[in-house]
């Protein structure tokens, strides 16, 4: 007879909401029920280099501290992409990435 093993799976406090690609030199964000969201090229190359946050008609855009993050702040809600997905999007390598909400935001 063989056991099982009864485990409790922890939430990595990010929920997958939505994708990411890449529309000339823009990148277009699209949240599931939330709405479509452009960042121009020239802001997201100065955010990805450690610039600073910016400001855009939909909310902020800043870089994690660790720098491997990109949030995005759109009214209550905060959503994440790995900056080397963004990358790979951007340069070509990838036709799309994902987009994760934070749900244990601290």
């Amino acid at each position: 007879m063989s056991q099982f093993v009864e485990s409790e799976k922890k939430s990595s406090g990010f929920e997958l909401c939505g994708r990411m690609i890449r529309d000339n030199e823009s990148l277009v964000v699209f949240i599931d029920g939330v709405g479509r969201f452009e960042i121009p090229g020239r802001v997201l190359t100065g955010v990805l280099a450690g610039f600073g946050d910016e400001e855009l008609s939909w909310g902020r855009v800043r870089l994690s501290e660790s720098g491997r993050g990109l949030y995005l702040d759109i009214g209550t809600f905060s959503y994440v992409s790995p900056v080397a997905r963004i990358r790979a999007v951007m340069e070509g390598r990838n036709r799309k990435g994902p987009v994760s909400r934070v749900v244990n935001a601290s």
